[in-house]
C-alpha cells in the first residue's frame, strides 16, 4: 500500500460525492412536473391555417420530435392542436424550443404567443427563454402543414438552464468519484517502497 496515492485518492472520493449531493439538491430546486400532450388532430381545409374536421386524438410525450408527423401520408394538408400543463413548484427560467418542416408552428404560454416559426423548408427550430411563475401553467401547440408534398415534421423540447448547470456539477462530482477510486485502488495494491 501507497499512502501517498490512497489518501489523495480518499479525498477525491469524498470531495466527489460532497459535488455529487449538492449537485442533486440544486437539480431539484429546478424541477418542472409534467404529463403528456394531448393532441388533436385536424385535416386542414387549406395551407394557410383554416382548420377542419377533427381526424383522431393521441398524446405525445413532454418532449417530442416528430418527422415524419404521424398523419402526414394524407392527401390533404394535416394540423394539431396540442395542450399540456405544467407545475412549476419555484419560480424559474425556462427554455422553450419549436422547430418543425413544411409547416407553421406556434407556441402559447397561457394562452398568449410565445414563439410563431414558419418552418416550410427545410427542418428549422427556434428558442426563447421565459420566466414562470410558481404554480401551474398551460402550453398549446398549434401546428398546421403549408407544403402537402412533403412529410411533415414538429418538434418541442423545454429546459431549466440551471438544472442543466446542476447535472453538470453532478457529473464533474461522479468524474472524481471515478478518479478517486482508480487512485483509491493503485494506491492500495502498489506494494510499498523499500527503504
Amino acid at each position: 500500500m501507497r499512502k501517498p496515492i490512497l489518501i489523495p485518492g480518499l479525498v477525491l472520493i469524498v470531495l466527489g460525492a460532497v459535488i455529487i449531493g449538492f449537485g442533486f439538491q440544486l437539480s431539484q430546486q429546478f424541477g418542472v412536473e409534467a404529463g403528456e400532450w394531448q393532441v388533436t388532430w385536424y385535416s386542414m381545409q387549406n395551407t394557410y391555417g383554416v382548420w377542419g374536421d377533427v381526424i383522431a386524438t393521441g398524446r405525445f410525450p413532454t418532449i417530442f420530435s416528430y418527422d415524419p408527423l404521424e398523419y402526414s401520408y394524407r392527401d390533404e394538408p394535416i394540423g394539431f392542436k396540442a395542450f399540456l400543463e405544467v407545475n412549476v413548484p419555484g419560480d424559474a427560467t425556462i427554455q422553450f424550443t419549436i422547430g418543425g418542416d413544411d409547416g407553421d408552428i406556434t407556441l402559447f404560454l397561457d394562452g398568449d404567443v410565445l414563439l410563431n416559426l414558419p418552418c416550410p423548408d427545410p427542418n428549422v427550430q427556434q428558442s426563447i427563454e421565459a420566466y414562470l411563475t410558481s404554480g401551474r401553467h398551460t402550453l398549446e401547440i398549434e401546428y398546421y402543414q403549408v407544403l402537402v408534398e412533403d412529410d411533415a415534421a414538429a418538434l418541442f423540447n423545454m429546459a431549466i438552464p440551471e438544472q442543466q448547470t446542476a447535472m453538470s456539477i453532478t457529473t464533474g462530482g461522479g468524474a472524481l468519484v471515478f478518479l478517486g477510486v482508480i487512485l483509491t485502488l493503485v494506491g492500495f495494491l502498489l506494494k510499498p517502497k523499500k527503504t
